[in-house]
């Protein structure tokens, strides 16, 4: 990794000029997005050439600041690629389903889940071992009599009956092909994203197998399919052949780019309320957390079906699902995750979840929280986003959306240490 040429991006923030002219092959049109401010970067991930690198990490990352510290002297670079090459590990492993577009997107470079799979399989199994039998006619064998008296033709001879020629019993073993298919794939990955995974090497050589040959390969892949039987093999083949079929030989650059990285700032941001979150200060608004990790909350994605006219049939609906909802005590609470570069307009989605949810109690006397919760680089930082004039307000009630900023590398490092 040393041996690269870094440039340190981050997520929503402007593309110099000369940065956007030296990667500018590389760059899709999802990677960069215009307005009439300029052009910004909007990817999270990573693109290896040949010499050098560019890594794009999530908003917020760095301030302004380091960011321009790390570009001049990228001396610790790794201590911050490591928890950025492990959120987007993670994020393939993870069976969530709301981080299913997470992993569509970083499968699209390279077929990462199906050599998981592969790898799986390797770590619970060992390489592949399958025996199966062939029989055929001829002379040269263990002969099997049931199928040479059903089978062979029958042939008399100076007065005796003879079946030939006999059906021949011969065992074939796939192992090797597949096991080199599974080595080829893991030491490959491994060697490639070598600084994406630290997994041990499979010992087996497989350099006799031209493996630039996709259609080869996956031709005789579906051959031996055919002959397995139990799922756990046939899952196995099917995964080596998508391998093949989405492995590109002849790109000189390697990389990982996501664009639905809010997707995973609301994963990790749902870990830390429900293991950190204590309260929210009556007095002073400030969010408060724990440093335990223990606690048990329930805050969830949570829909509520409003229309009265949900229950008839044939009659599409809406419903509303704020992020993060969750009563406790005399408290409710509606949060909701931003990944924003900046705040630079009325949440009124937020305001709109309040006045909807703000009867839904229970036949309880609740107060209502309502916040907006994003990313930052500073420590933490509280702010109101918007606060209803007592003109517009009951008696009594006061409504406010507070704007809560969280560091962004702790959660990274929360989210990847216990969770």
């Amino acid at each position: 990794m040393s041996n690269y040429k870094y440039t340190i991006v981050q997520d929503g923030t402007l593309l110099k000029r000369d940065i956007g002219e030296n990667y500018k092959n590389y760059f899709t049109y999802r990677d960069i997005k215009s307005n009439n401010k300029g052009d910004y970067i909007n990817f999270v991930g990573f693109i290896f050439t040949e010499e050098e690198a560019i890594v794009s990490f999530p908003k917020h990352f760095f301030s302004e600041e380091d960011l321009s510290k790390i570009n001049k002297n990228p001396l610790n670079l790794e201590a911050y690629l490591e928890p950025l090459f492990k959120i987007i590990q993670k994020s393939m492993n993870k069976k969530n389903k709301r981080l299913l577009q997470v992993k569509q997107e970083i499968n699209k470079s390279y077929p990462f889940e199906a050599f998981f799979n592969v790898y799986q399989y390797y770590q619970k199994y060992g390489l592949f071992t399958q025996e199966r039998e062939i029989k055929r006619f001829g002379y040269n064998g263990k002969i099997l009599w049931k199928d040479t008296f059903n089978k062979s033709p029958l042939v008399i001879n100076h007065g005796n009956l003879l079946f030939m020629p006999p059906v021949l019993q011969k065992r074939v073993t796939d192992y090797v092909f597949i096991s080199k298919c599974m080595a080829f794939v893991i030491n490959t990955t491994i060697d490639k994203f070598r600084f994406l995974f630290k997994f041990p090497q499979v010992n087996l050589e497989f350099r006799d197998i031209d493996f630039s040959n996709n259609e080869k390969i996956i031709k005789n892949l579906k051959q031996i399919k055919q002959h397995l039987f139990k799922d756990i093999h046939l899952r196995l083949i099917e995964d080596l052949i998508v391998y093949f079929k989405n492995q590109n030989h002849g790109s000189k650059h390697l990389e990982v780019k996501i664009y639905s990285f809010h997707l995973i700032w609301e994963d990790m941001i749902k870990h830390y309320l429900n293991k950190y979150f204590l309260k929210i200060d009556e007095n002073s608004d400030e969010m408060i957390f724990g440093n335990t990790g223990k606690e048990q909350h329930n805050f969830q994605k949570r829909g509520f079906k409003l229309d009265s006219r949900r229950k008839m049939k044939g009659l599409k609906t809406y419903k509303i699902e704020p992020d993060y909802y969750f009563e406790e005590g005399k408290n409710k609470y509606i949060f909701d995750a931003k990944y924003y570069t900046e705040v630079n307009k009325l949440d009124y989605k937020q305001i709109s979840y309040y006045f909807l949810l703000k009867n839904f109690v229970n036949g309880r006397n609740l107060r209502t929280y309502n916040a907006l919760i994003l990313p930052t680089s500073e420590l933490r930082i509280k702010s109101i986003h918007f606060d209803l004039d007592k003109e517009f307000c009951e008696a009594d009630e006061q409504f406010k959306i507070i704007e809560y900023y969280l560091n962004m590398q702790k959660i990274i490092q929360v989210y990847l240490n216990n969770y």
